[in-house]
């Protein structure tokens, strides 16, 4: 019968693909880590320039300090509170580049936002990484409590629905801001990612699943060869 030596080379070439691909995952990984350790030189932000995650960027403009975003249920140091959002406008006529700038404590009332003043009256220089919002698997709900009154609550929102409160385009990713000795917001940046190991780990479970295809099938062949053994 030809059905299970097909089965077996489907199999066996499922596992090694699966393999390959948690290795190359493993490598990404590594590059993605290895940059955010080299850093580099601060750019110059540009609207229509492509960026590397976690590439050093500086800006100069004014934070719209009336539009705050606080997210919620960000833990730091086992403690729940908030990543403050802020969006920052380098040109009147271009996308908005939101910066996350840093996290706070959550306090003891509940709904209670904490009162992070911001100037917008003043041109600021902002320096910072090229990062991304925290994202979950699956959001328990809409983004935004409601929209009727800044600052807003949001629980996992992506820039889309950034966009979509603040009624103007924003930039594809939201800038880290660099730690300052004088703010209370915490500033603690590193790679939201698995480390390269456990991929490392699951390909190896995935050549091992491969191997033991084989093994099997050279068991199976060596008993149909040799009936009496």
């Amino acid at each position: 019968m030809l059905l299970p030596p097909l089965a077996g080379l489907v199999l066996l070439g499922l596992f090694v693909t699966l393999g390959m691909w948690q290795l190359d995952r493993a490598a990404e990984k590594r590059g993605i880590s290895d940059s955010f350790d080299a850093g580099g030189d601060y750019m110059a932000l540009s609207a229509n320039a492509a960026y590397r995650l976690y590439q050093p960027l500086h800006v100069s403009g004014r934070f719209l300090s009336d539009r705050q975003i606080f997210l919620e249920n960000i833990v730091q140091d086992s403690r729940l509170g908030y990543y403050v959002i802020t969006p920052f406008e380098y040109a009147v006529d271009e996308p908005l580049l939101m910066v996350n700038r840093g996290w706070i404590a959550r306090g003891p009332e509940q709904g209670r936002l904490p009162d992070i003043g911001i100037s917008n009256d003043d041109e600021q220089i902002v320096r910072g990484r090229v990062g991304s919002l925290p994202r979950v698997g699956i959001r328990p709900g809409p983004p935004f409590e409601n929209t009727s009154s800044w600052p807003l609550l949001a629980v996992w929102p992506t820039l889309d629905d950034l966009a979509s409160a603040l009624q103007r385009d924003v930039l594809p990713f939201v800038l880290l801001a660099d730690p300052e000795a004088d703010t209370t917001l915490v500033r603690r940046w590193e790679p939201q990612q698995i480390g390269p190991m456990r991929h490392i780990g699951y390909a190896f479970q995935w050549f091992t699943l491969a191997l033991a295809v084989v093994v099997v099938a050279i068991v199976l062949y060596r008993r149909k060869s040799n009936p009496r053994e």
